[in-house]
């Protein structure tokens, strides 16, 4: 992964602390900034907005979708919310690691592990204190016992498949191929969010709200492990210095 100026500047600024404390501290802090984001957003959506147009235009898209299903598009929409439910982002992102800590891509594996962490803890926090009810259409599938903001399939298949795209990309020399990693990364999301919305389990404001919990979740993990990257890297050049002058003082010596 490449630095920024961000992560350059909170590393020279932290560059005294150990790179796996100034990790976590930015993903907590980031987490945080983030819930409060999305915390505010929920309760104007749930306090007020959705008693105006905004709300009806919510409705009338899940009216839209309960009047479009069929039988043969309704498999697809549990296909949608089966490839982001939790067993299966936990599935894939332990195959992931895994396959990463054998390579010894330790900075690629804590940046998917920070980020599906970061992901979930917003969205928990956050569906504990937005109570928004589940739409009022018949739904395909068993409600869980969180709220309807946001969608916690979209958020995850965003930090998951979105972060294996930006894991995978770089080491890709094909354009044509990066193009196509980008696509498929980009389009599991959207047909996990269309899946939510034909299913009735969300509105369409819920999984707009999970773009910003995936998206910023993918943001806050590429700084935490940029910045570690960082004060390691400058740790190491003022390891390789003092090993240098130690030999240095030792030749004069001689």
């Amino acid at each position: 992964m490449r630095t920024d100026d961000t992560a350059h500047r909170l590393g020279r600024r932290f560059q005294d602390h150990h790179p796996a404390t100034v990790a976590v501290g930015i993903a907590v802090t980031g987490a945080l900034l983030l819930t409060l984001i999305v915390v505010g957003i929920g309760l104007s959506l749930t306090e007020g907005l959705l008693s105006g147009p905004l709300g009806r235009w919510d409705e009338r898209v899940n009216d839209w979708f309960l009047a479009h299903r069929t039988a043969g598009l309704d498999p697809w929409a549990h296909l949608g919310s089966t490839i982001a439910m939790t067993g299966s982002v936990l599935a894939v992102a332990a195959v992931v690691v895994i396959a990463l800590l054998i390579a010894r891509r330790w900075s690629d594996a804590a940046f998917l592990v920070t980020a599906l962490a970061v992901e979930v803890s917003v969205f928990l926090v956050t569906t504990v204190l937005v109570a928004r009810p589940r739409p009022t259409v018949p739904q395909l599938e068993p409600a869980p016992p969180t709220s309807s903001f946001p969608s916690g399939h979209t958020a995850a298949a965003i930090a998951l498949y979105v972060g294996l795209a930006m894991l995978l990309s770089p080491h890709v020399r094909s354009t044509g191929l990066k193009v196509l990693i980008w696509a498929v990364a980009m389009s599991i999301p959207i047909f996990v969010a269309v899946s939510r919305v034909y299913a009735g389990m969300h509105h369409v404001t819920d999984v707009l709200a999970s773009v910003i919990v995936g998206g910023g979740a993918l943001i806050v993990a590429s700084l935490a492990i940029r910045t570690a990257l960082v004060i390691r890297d400058a740790h190491a050049v003022g390891n390789d210095a003092t090993d240098d002058r130690v030999l240095v003082s030792g030749e004069v010596a001689r």
